[in-house]
């Protein structure tokens, strides 16, 4: 259901010619949250091999981006200074490792997920295609988000393993 929200918000700033610059950002942070810095690859990979955009219409989209939207939704880059890995017990380093894996793993899993051609290809020789692809596409969309959780939980695992600011100190 989120997939087709998407589309129908970045078709809004497709098809409208005059849009107010807070609208545009709202539409487009809504499909491209500024928690993750995009690169314009990423951007167009998004918009024509899950969003199904022809590469005219990803054209008009990035230079509304580029011209209009890329400077206020591009989230602040503070460098920190990295953490202070002779704290952590060196009896938790096989832990984190795994951890690490299992992060990867899950994040891999997403990208996997999102490969929608296959499957649009397999329904649309089917007599119940367009029904079942739909189903799919809500289940696929359903399970992309509970990845998304789980990969903030083990964000969230990670950090513990990293010494407290306080302890820094």
């Amino acid at each position: 259901m989120k997939l087709q929200t998407d589309v129908e918000k970045m078709r809004r700033i497709l098809e409208k010619k005059e849009m107010s610059t807070k609208e545009l950002i709202t539409l487009w942070t809504d499909v491209f949250p500024t928690i993750v810095i995009w690169s314009d690859e990423e951007i167009v990979q998004q918009l024509t091999e899950l969003y199904d955009f022809n590469e005219e219409e990803t054209s008009i989209l990035m230079k509304k981006y580029r011209t209009q939207i890329q400077k206020k939704v591009s989230p602040l880059k503070e460098m920190t200074s990295l953490p202070d890995l002779d704290k952590i017990d060196p009896a938790s380093h096989l832990v984190i490792n795994t951890s690490w894996e299992s992060y990867q793993l899950v994040k891999k899993a997403g990208q996997v997920l999102n490969d929608s051609e296959v499957a649009r290809y397999f329904y649309e020789s089917n007599v119940n295609g367009p029904k079942n692809f739909y189903k799919a596409t809500v289940e696929k969309d359903t399970i992309y988000e509970k990845l998304q959780e789980v990969e903030k939980l083990m964000v969230n695992r990670l950090q513990n393993f990293l010494p407290d600011e306080e302890e820094k100190n």
